[in-house]
């Protein structure tokens, strides 16, 4: 169970960096682009900052159902 517990860390961070990074790139290809069809980024930013959300709740989940 501690190695689950590990890996849901690991993953929460990486979910963490990559909807960072994707957000700063949305931002920036908008303001290159004149934010002219850039719903693409928008749509792969809202959906990574939903993964990373979901990771998180349910490692709290986990830990709430161990104690």
């Amino acid at each position: 169970m501690e190695s689950l517990k590990k890996w849901n860390k690991r993953s929460e961070k990486i979910w963490l960096v990559i909807s960072i990074i994707s957000t700063i790139s949305a931002i920036y290809f908008s303001l290159v682009d004149d934010f002219a069809n850039n719903k693409a980024y928008y749509l792969l930013t809202i959906m990574s900052w939903g993964i990373y959300l979901i990771r998180r709740g349910l490692s709290k989940r986990l830990e709430n159902k161990k104690q």
